[in-house]
């Protein structure tokens, strides 16, 4: 476990930067397939009534890269007028905990474009469907259930089925501001160091970006970090005036989000306006 080890620190607070979340992206194809010849009756009797096939977990650096994909094959049942099916993308991730993720025809009972599809033995559904732009770090699994529906409506048998997980990594690098110290500067007393203690949380290195002060009116000071491994720990330090109403300073790591991070909402801290006494901060976990 790596650990920030702060110095003495003054009381500070997170300027929320804005997220952007991912939204997931539906994309479905298929075909409808009524087979006919001497081999239907044969195929009606011997081939499942419902599968699973084509799975497949694609991982990727940005989240329009993630996608699971399956595809669902149904085949009917004695006395089927129709058949329909429901796709549901099931998540699990440690920030949002078990939920359903939404979409176009998802967690919905799907018909066939050919509505008589199924009234035949040798008839046969094909439908896959594929989820782009996943969040991570976050399980996949799809629950998908099949439904044969006879005369009048009636619902003549039920069957669900559920895929491997599909697990999707955060990839990206996550840089985060964990800290400012502020420290006397002898013989100047109208100013003070201050040292942003700044971290790499995520998977991959974070490179070229920049860390910019800001103190009252003045002209915002501006450094570049080359690269900043993941895991890894660097002190950036900036001289600006005594910390006071007027004064007190802002940090704000990659302002212009050059690096692609996996969240930016803890890239800035702020020293109060009221400066209050520097207190000791516990170590923070990464």
């Amino acid at each position: 476990m790596v650990y920030l080890t702060m110095k003495r620190i003054a009381l500070i607070t997170v300027a929320v930067l804005s997220a952007v979340s991912a939204v997931p992206a539906v994309a479905f194809g298929g075909s409808n397939t009524r087979r006919a010849g001497a081999d239907a009756d044969a195929a009606s009797t011997t081939a499942p009534r419902s599968q699973l096939t084509g799975f497949d977990c694609h991982r990727a650096f940005l989240p329009t890269g993630r996608s699971v994909t399956v595809r669902a094959v149904m085949r009917p049942i004695t006395g089927t007028e129709r058949m329909q099916i429901r796709f549901e993308l099931l998540s699990n991730s440690s920030s949002t905990g078990v939920g359903s993720v939404a979409g176009k025809d998802l967690n919905t009972w799907i018909s066939p474009l050919d509505p008589t599809l199924g009234q035949l033995p040798g008839d046969r559904w094909i439908i896959p469907i594929e989820v782009r732009n996943l969040p991570a770090p976050a399980d996949y699994h799809y629950r998908v259930s099949f439904r044969w529906i006879g005369t009048r409506g009636r619902v003549l048998a039920t069957k669900t089925r559920r895929t491997a997980d599909c697990f999707q990594p955060e990839l990206r690098p996550d840089v985060v501001l964990g800290s400012i110290a502020v420290e006397p500067i002898p013989a100047k007393p109208a100013k003070e160091q201050y040292v942003a203690t700044i971290a790499n949380k995520g998977r991959t290195a974070a490179s070229g970006f920049a860390v910019m002060f800001a103190s009252g009116g003045s002209v915002p000071i501006t450094k570049i970090v080359q690269r900043l491994a993941a895991g890894a720990i660097r002190e950036v330090t900036f001289v600006g005036p005594t910390c006071g109403p007027a004064t007190a300073p802002t940090i704000v790591v990659d302002p212009s989000q050059t690096v692609p991070q996996a969240d930016y909402t803890d890239d800035a801290l702020a020293v109060p306006a009221t400066c209050p006494a520097l207190t000791s901060a516990p170590a923070v976990a990464l």
